[in-house]
């Protein structure tokens, strides 16, 4: 019980006045909502940092949703085809690729050149293309 307390102690610290607890089973890559989560008193959760965030395990109803098992959401999946764009000066180049893996923003990410069949590394933007390096 001391290290529960102690967990919760560190995210109190973290979330501001209370904690927030998984009000249902949240598996790995869904987000934290204020549907699935509540504060400890029973409040809603919108106004926490940690919901948009994606949890990285499952979290069951009751236990607590920490900085540690979240992360950014993921804007770019494996498998999606994105736009891939080289940008110097005033030349910018377009291209279509597949995502090798999962990436959020200012992320890195390879991708692979649909017509080259190269492999190429960028950084996701915002709006959820690539831009090359």
């Amino acid at each position: 019980m001391s290290i529960l307390a102690l967990s919760l102690g560190m995210m109190t610290a973290f979330t501001g006045s209370s904690s927030l607890v998984a009000a249902e089973v949240i598996r790995a890559g869904d987000p934290v909502t204020a549907y699935n989560a509540t504060t400890e008193d029973g409040g809603n959760a919108s106004g926490d940092p940690l919901v948009g965030r994606e949890v990285l395990r499952t979290i069951y109803a009751g236990k607590p949703i920490t900085i540690e098992n979240t992360r950014a959401p993921m804007v770019v999946r494996r498998n999606q085809i994105v736009s891939v764009r080289y940008i110097k000066g005033g030349l910018e180049i377009t291209a279509s690729g597949r995502a090798l893996g999962d990436a959020g923003v200012n992320e890195p990410v390879a991708v692979l050149n649909q017509q080259s069949k190269q492999m190429v590394q960028g950084i996701v933007q915002e709006s959820g293309w690539v831009l090359a390096q």
